[in-house]
């Protein structure tokens, strides 16, 4: 009876030993774009787009591929890349307020001194910085950074804006001007980089896409 069984059983053994490293591949291949998604994800969208845009009507979500080459063409005059992490599918938030786009929101994340801290920033239409809050973070001055003055410092600045002030000095200026002195610099620099990631994804990705697929004239 079990030489039977065995003889019965040698083809599925045969088959398992066959397939399980492209399973186990796939397996980790799903945890590991599960895991990427979850590094650059907006936790609480409805209470963080009423807080950012306290009039709009509602919102819908696009998806940004973000691609190896994608991630490249990041200008070279920033002193930040991508993580790996980030090379994957991302969602935008798309606010409306009736028919008009009132403003985009993404979530990005940034290494800082006690690991790696989550951003959440708002664009107004014109894609110019507009608020930000602190998702997630380590870093025992992040509340103090959410509730400085440094978002209504940067707001209404565009990429090339940022890219021309951006310097040691004066990222340093902000965080002494702000009060954030006792803040570890790595979190006020990951706002700023957040903040420049999120414009240039969305100009990079959703608006050169949006133009692409317009009809003609429009």
């Amino acid at each position: 009876m079990n030489r039977t069984l065995f003889i019965l059983m040698t083809p599925l053994l045969s088959r398992w030993r066959a397939l399980r490293w492209p399973l186990v591949g796939l397996l980790l291949g799903w945890a590991g774009e599960a895991g990427a998604q979850t590094f650059c994800s907006v936790r609480e969208p409805n209470r963080l787009i009423r807080e950012m845009f306290p009039r709009h009507t509602g919102f819908r979500t696009e998806l940004l591929e973000i691609t190896a080459e994608t991630a490249s063409k990041l200008p070279a005059d920033l002193p930040f890349v991508f993580d790996r992490r980030e090379v994957t599918r991302h969602p935008l938030f798309i606010v409306m307020e009736g028919e008009q786009i009132v403003g985009y929101v993404q979530a990005r994340t940034q290494p800082t001194r006690w690991g790696l801290t989550e951003y959440v920033w708002a664009l107004d239409p014109q894609l110019a910085l507009l608020d930000f809050r602190v998702q997630r973070s380590r870093e025992p001055g992040a509340e103090r950074l959410e509730r400085s003055r440094l978002a209504a410092v940067l707001r209404g600045m565009s990429l090339d804006e940022v890219r021309r002030r951006w310097s040691a000095a004066w990222l340093g200026e902000l965080q002494s001007r702000q009060g954030l002195g006792e803040v570890d610099r790595s979190l006020v620099e990951g706002a700023v980089a957040a903040g420049v990631k999120t414009i240039w994804l969305t100009q990079e990705i959703w608006q050169v896409n949006r133009r692409a697929t317009a009809p003609a004239g429009s």
